[in-house]
């Protein structure tokens, strides 16, 4: 693997990267292996056709992605850690990925209808309404008729660090998994949804040397976007 660049984080501009050197930070992802439930339910669901991985990361769930998808393109604002996402991937999965380096908040770089599917984690919680109308209008001229979207929607967050102060990011907005049910349902009007309720058990997170505890709800959002 090539020397990664490492991407400051901005957070009043909304780029909320970690600042992190991916080379130096292991195998695995820096967010762990993935929650159970959603690997759960990944495990039941079909991903045919090609897939965009919106905001990817380091991959933390970009192979079981590539195992059921035909083609994969993995993107995210951090060269850094889709160059780590790109060498972690197995060989025999390799010819179906492809990655792209893009702001969320810009017009997607793809033409109308050019994906089956959209598949997010761990980032469209970070972002205020009107960001958020802009990022999925996006998805939704992407998506096919009849596309899906998959995604997972963070609530009620806590990160404590060992002091015992709330770390808090700045520019993320916070929302209660009711705000959140209402929101996502205006966000994607022209969808068959599915949510699904559940929690992530407080854990210890590291990331170079922050160290805080980390706690919250999440819906898993399955949308299937209407002919």
């Amino acid at each position: 693997m090539k020397k990664a660049k490492t991407l400051t984080s901005n957070e009043k501009r909304y780029i909320f990267t970690e600042g992190i050197d991916y080379l130096s930070s292991g195998k695995p992802s820096i967010w762990g292996e993935g929650d159970k439930e959603t690997l759960e339910v990944m495990r039941k669901t079909e991903f045919n056709g090609k897939w965009m991985n919106l905001a990817a990361g380091d991959g933390r769930y970009n192979n079981f992605l590539l195992e059921k998808a035909s083609a994969v393109v993995a993107t995210d604002l951090d060269p850094g850690a889709l160059e780590k996402l790109r060498a972690n991937t197995p060989d025999n999965l390799k010819k179906k990925l492809k990655t792209k380096v893009f702001n969320i908040l810009d017009p997607l770089p793809f033409k109308s209808k050019f994906f089956d599917g959209v598949f997010s984690t761990g980032t469209l919680h970070l972002f205020p309404k009107e960001k958020l109308t802009k990022i999925f209008k996006e998805i939704d001229r992407v998506i096919k008729p009849k596309g899906n979207v998959f995604i997972d929607f963070a609530t009620d967050i806590k990160r404590i660090l060992p002091s015992g102060k709330l770390k808090n990011k700045e520019n993320e907005t916070s929302y209660t998994i009711k705000e959140a049910k209402e929101l996502l349902k205006k966000l994607l009007p022209n969808y068959s949804l599915k949510m699904v309720e559940s929690e992530v058990p407080e854990e210890i997170v590291k990331i170079g040397k922050l160290q805080y505890t980390f706690g919250c709800k999440f819906l898993l959002v399955l949308a299937n976007k209407d002919s």
